[in-house]
């Protein structure tokens, strides 16, 4: 009985050693079919056998993936989970499972990424996959440029790993180290584009535009449709003022990606050829970006309701309030939640940020900004509206200011203020200053304490009608580049913009813009100092109350 026992577990281990080659063996790694034949022979010897299950998860996927865009991947997710719990040090299972999450949850992906990078510390493709969310996702630069190190030092002789290393040190503002990594990464790979459009991106930094220019466009010599190489030329566009080739470029995003959030949509997409004036058509206009661009390009809702056409906008939600303050959208439907797809309700559908493009021809001129009419807020629909009305008792002169825009946006490195320097501004104890944003990490609510003529508003901001609220209680505004400078543009209440010295593209490149005439630029005169905005702010300050 022993022996017999001891042939079986024999038997079992030669099989599963078998559906490995035959796996790993590049002529036969795509037949499934007998894979699977293979696993559940194993499966009636050992039901437990982690190979085996990781094998029908192969197939689950495989399956599933035939079915998109109504692929279901719940039954392969939950295997692959019950493999880890059998065989906590499975890594395939690990890498399949953060696989499956990559489009449909970030979060998902990153716990197992990071479970399995405690488990496996030298496993370049898990330290590779982390790196990469830590980086675009989850903010986390510095740990980024770290890991992105180690997989540099285990494999020092991939360009791509080098690209991935110059990307992050872009991120980290550490632009010589950048430029550094792009050179040796294309010392290995000389077409190797993601480097080609790192040294254009280090020459944008540092405002080497015509420079940044010939990279960008010898990048889309060796691959045409690069996505990065036309987005990062319709920026460059954009922000040196050519702005008809600018969008003209823009419109070669990736759509299908922001189609995703709505699952697709079956309406016929708007050509600018399709534009023309009385055409009294239904259209539906769908939202992409931040909430400062929706607030921003819904200036263009009115003049197409001008041209004849009905537009209907879907917004996100927490903006659908807002947008019911601006009396130049009145009478169009603006909802946060997509009708079903019928072909004779609406005729097509664009972007919000595809209007710039398609209505350039019937365009003179920008259109003024949206206006947010604060005397539509009703008081009684706030939210603690007492203790809002509390901490806005000052008579002093009231400034209402933001230092910091979302961690995970892509130019939060360079568009955001260290609140220490941003705190200089504090010292002129004739004004009272009110901290206008959401999400303050401790360390930045422990300074704000030490200033008596500051008021955190972190948890007065229950949505962006209370922030249009106390924005509207403010004699200035004072920001860095969010969605507070568009709120308050749009309010027309005096603000001050401080930016970075190549900004986000619809900033320009000089002083002046064209978005919101109550809005003032104040730039960085060297890259990365902020000191000279901030000294320009504080004596703009001290004149007020002088």
């Amino acid at each position: 009985m022993e022996n017999s026992s001891i042939n079986s577990l024999i038997s079992v281990e030669s099989l599963e050693e078998d559906l490995k080659s035959f796996l790993s063996d590049p002529e036969t790694t795509h037949d499934l079919k007998t894979a699977v034949s293979k696993a559940h022979e194993i499966l009636n010897h050992n039901d437990k056998s982690s190979y085996a299950h990781y094998t029908l998860a192969l197939n689950e996927v495989a399956y599933a993936n035939k079915l998109a865009p109504l692929s279901n991947f719940d039954p392969s997710i939950k295997r692959l989970k019950s493999i880890i719990e059998m065989d906590p040090n499975f890594l395939e299972a690990y890498l399949m499972l953060a696989k499956l999450y990559k489009d449909s949850d970030k979060q998902k992906e990153f716990e197992i990424l990071n479970e399995a990078n405690k488990k496996f510390p030298d496993n370049f493709l898990i330290m590779y996959d982390l790196a990469n969310i830590k980086l675009h996702t989850t903010g986390e630069k510095n740990e980024a440029v770290d890991l992105f190190s180690k997989c540099v030092q285990k494999l020092p002789q991939i360009a791509n790993n080098w690209g991935s290393l110059g990307t992050a040190y872009l991120f980290t503002r550490e632009l010589e180290m950048a430029k550094t990594c792009f050179e040796t990464a294309l010392s290995i790979e000389p077409d190797h584009v993601p480097s080609i459009l790192g040294i254009g991106v280090y020459h944008y930094e540092n405002a080497n535009f015509e420079e940044a220019k010939k990279f960008y466009q010898e990048s889309l010599k060796i691959d045409g449709g690069s996505y990065y190489g036309n987005m990062n030329l319709a920026y460059l566009e954009l922000l040196i003022g050519d702005q008809v080739k600018g969008h003209e470029m823009y419109e070669k995003r990736d759509k299908n990606h922001f189609l995703k959030k709505y699952g697709g949509s079956g309406f016929k997409e708007m050509q600018k050829i399709n534009t023309r004036k009385n055409s009294n058509e239904k259209l539906i206009i769908l939202n992409e970006q931040g909430f400062g661009d929706d607030i921003m390009f819904s200036r263009y809702l009115k003049p197409l309701v001008e041209l004849g056409y009905k537009p209907t906008m879907m917004e996100q939600p927490e903006l659908v309030d807002l947008m019911k303050l601006s009396p130049d959208l009145d009478g169009i439907e603006i909802r946060s939640n997509l009708p079903e797809c019928d072909p004779n309700t609406f005729k097509y559908r664009t972007f919000l940020l595809s209007l710039p493009y398609i209505m350039g021809d019937f365009l003179k001129k920008k259109p003024d900004p949206l206006f947010i009419d604060s005397k539509r807020i009703i008081e009684k629909d706030l939210k603690n509206l007492n203790k809002i009305n509390n901490t806005l008792t000052s008579k002093k002169f009231k400034v209402g200011f933001s230092w910091s825009g979302n961690p995970k946006h892509h130019r939060h490195f360079n568009r955001s203020i260290e609140l220490t320097k941003f705190s200089e501004i504090f010292d002129n104890h004739d004004i009272e200053f009110f901290a206008i944003q959401k999400g303050i990490n401790p360390v930045d609510k422990k300074i704000l304490k030490n200033y008596k003529n500051v008021k955190n508003c972190d948890d007065l901001l229950a949505d962006f009608l209370h922030t249009a609220y106390i924005v509207s209680k403010m004699d200035m505004i004072i920001s860095v580049d969010t969605s507070l400078v568009h709120l308050s543009g749009s309010m027309k209440k005096e603000t001050k913009l401080l930016l970075p010295k190549v900004p986000d593209w619809r900033w320009g490149v000089d002083s002046k813009q064209e978005w919101y005439p109550s809005v003032e630029n104040f730039r960085q005169t060297t890259i990365d100092d902020w000191s000279d905005p901030i000294n320009k702010i504080k004596k703009v300050l001290n004149e007020k109350v002088s």
